[in-house]
């Protein structure tokens, strides 16, 4: 003998089999209520150090985060997720207790705690979210950034170019690259950016705004991470022969500027 399953236990398991967050449908069936997370914050969102008051130290960090729970009864997951706001990676999980069910709505608070040091510039993103028995969730998120002090300007170690460079006779561009090697006696991550400026023989700006090098191990920039700044220019037969000075400098995230080095970069005739 077949025996079929209920309609209503066919429905509860086809409902079961959905797992994304953030992804409710469109329409609720049936009646079934749905978990809702209003009036959410996080307090501070932005702490800024500064040598008078807070010195040079490692220090622990409190954050408060605050929501309204709606459909609380329905919770079978809850929890802070902290992530890195350019890659999404999770940096820490934080599993939260359930809070008690309730039909009316819950006014839900708590704190966590970030362990950084107070020349430290940080940026990150506070993920709270709530699963129920079905799978279905929702999430809130704020973004909390850290401005540490940053008491000593970057150093620039080394800067190269290639010099004197041909100008191509044919139809080839040949790609040149710029490099600097930059540390900060802060730590490598309060390097804000890198630039290059060229000098013309009379002591005039070729392009008054700055070129930016970047570390991120892509086209002619060797390794991501390895603190050689690169950025690269291409050149073809359309150039004309001309001496410039190249003017290599870097900015922390306080402002504070590197010495200036400078080299040379001459394109000749063949």
């Amino acid at each position: 003998m077949c025996r079929c399953l209920p309609t209503f236990l066919l429905f509860l398991l086809l409902i079961g089999s959905v797992s994304s967050c953030d992804q409710l449908p469109d329409t609720p069936t049936q009646g079934l209520e749905y978990i809702e997370l209003n009036h959410f914050r996080v307090e501070p969102t932005l702490v800024s150090f500064n040598a008078l008051d807070d010195g040079f130290k490692d220090t622990t960090l409190i954050f408060q985060v605050f929501t309204q729970i709606h459909n609380s009864e329905w919770i079978d997951h809850f929890g802070m997720n902290i992530k890195n706001p350019r890659t999404s990676e999770i940096l820490e999980q934080i599993p939260l207790a359930t809070p008690t069910p309730d039909n009316l709505p819950i006014d839900f608070s708590t704190t966590f705690s970030w362990q950084t040091n107070t020349i430290n510039f940080e940026e990150f993103v506070l993920e709270l979210y709530a699963l129920d028995v079905f799978g279905y969730g929702i999430s809130h998120q704020a973004t909390i950034q850290i401005d540490g002090i940053a008491s000593d300007p970057p150093i620039i170690l080394w800067a190269e170019n290639p010099s004197p460079v041909e100008i191509p006779t044919d139809d080839t561009t040949v790609n040149i690259p710029f490099k600097a090697k930059v540390t900060d006696p802060d730590g490598q991550n309060t390097i804000d950016r890198v630039f290059i400026l060229f000098e013309n023989e009379d002591g005039s700006l070729l392009v008054p705004t700055p070129n930016i090098l970047t570390d991120t191990g892509l086209g002619l920039d060797e390794a991501a991470g390895d603190s050689v700044y690169t950025i690269t220019f291409s050149i073809n037969k359309s150039n004309t022969a001309q001496n410039r000075t190249v003017l290599y400098y870097a900015l922390d995230k306080a402002g504070l500027s590197s010495d200036t080095v400078r080299t040379s970069f001459n394109l000749i005739e063949p």
